[in-house]
């Protein structure tokens, strides 16, 4: 079987972008709501996201440049701390959709959109009313990867989570049936997660490997 080989050295950064958005998939959108010093509200969406760890719940996204400098979502984090993570779901990948264009930072995506916002209980940034899922977080670091081309890794810890009640499971899992999230592909594809399937762990326990454990 034939395998075409890229080198990372060899190739520019706008290749490395379209493989590595290629590659790892399906990715979770981040629906991320910020507030500047101003009061002025914003609200984009980010595919690099993940989470980072349990204890602290803590996750990440990554937010590259644009014409050389921050984002408002990276300033508006910087500036005051404080936002909300939204997880994008059937029903609101268009608005998601819309609220990636490059509007003015005195331009509100939430009212561009059409999506009526509710305070937090902690952060100063506004949540997304109906929203089924939503993670009120605090920034903890701020990381700025490269030179030429930049891009900030912001790792924030999850204060509170807003959940729609009817998606809780026995009230300590989130149905992912209900919840009917949406990934990021390549290029201009996404997806639904319309084929879900359990499986049980088939490795042996650690006290059957190690029966003193």
């Amino acid at each position: 079987m034939d395998y075409r080989v890229f080198d990372t050295s060899e190739i520019d950064h706008t290749q490395i972008y379209r493989l590595l958005i290629g590659s790892i998939v399906p990715r979770p959108i981040a629906w991320v709501s910020t507030v500047n010093k101003e009061g002025m509200p914003n609200l984009a969406p980010f595919s690099f996201f993940t989470a980072v760890s349990h204890a602290p719940p803590m996750v990440s996204i990554s937010v590259g440049e644009k014409q050389r400098e921050l984002k408002d979502t990276a300033q508006n984090i910087l500036e005051t701390g404080g936002y909300v993570i939204h997880t994008v779901v059937n029903g609101s990948e268009e608005q998601m959709n819309r609220s990636s264009a490059n509007f003015p930072p005195e331009v509100s995506e939430f009212s561009e959109v059409g999506l009526e916002t509710t305070p937090s209980d902690i952060v100063g940034a506004p949540r997304i009313v109906n929203a089924p899922v939503a993670m009120e977080c605090q920034l903890r670091s701020l990381i700025t990867n490269g030179t030429e081309w930049k891009t900030h890794l912001v790792i924030g810890e999850i204060l509170r989570w807003h959940i729609r009640s009817d998606l809780m499971i026995e009230d300590k899992y989130i149905d992912p049936h209900r919840l009917g999230p949406v990934g990021r592909l390549g290029g201009v594809n996404y997806c639904r997660t319309g084929d879900i399937f359990q499986m049980e762990r088939t490795y042996p326990p650690p006290e059957k490997i190690h029966p003193n454990a």
